[in-house]
């Protein structure tokens, strides 16, 4: 019997280390082939049209490897827009592209802007001040 149990224990380790050997192997395989797309904000403007609407104007940089493809835009706390085609900006470009706003933004505030990317990554450090032209 006890020769019985040593085996069996043996051919468990066996199949562990090659349970282990092969996560490994995987992982190691996907983040060799991770792309990230690393955006450069160059410039941000929330500005004001003559008839009353706004219009958030931005200026970015795909330094990254991986398209950046931006499907929402939000301003902390006041609006969430879902675009109906997601902005694509590939590696090694510049883009730049104005989102209307339906909601109304007040002169000489800090609003918080945050880019969502369909890869998960959320840039939500983009404070920008309303100042007049």
């Amino acid at each position: 019997m006890n020769r019985f149990i040593a085996i069996v224990i043996l051919i468990a380790v066996a199949i562990t280390i090659a349970a282990i050997g092969i996560a490994w192997i995987t992982t190691t395989m996907h983040t060799m082939m991770w792309k990230p797309e690393i955006l450069k904000i160059i410039e941000m403007k929330l500005n004001q049209l003559p008839n009353g609407t706004w219009i958030l104007k931005i200026e970015a940089t795909n330094i990254g490897e991986g398209d950046a493809e931006i499907y929402k835009i939000a301003v902390t706390n006041i609006e969430e827009k879902t675009l109906d085609q997601p902005i694509t900006i590939e590696p090694g470009h510049t883009k730049e592209f104005t989102i209307p706003l339906t909601k109304q933004y007040q002169m000489y505030t800090t609003y918080t802007v945050r880019l969502y990317l369909k890869t998960g990554t959320v840039y939500n450090t983009l404070e920008y001040i309303v100042t007049p032209k």
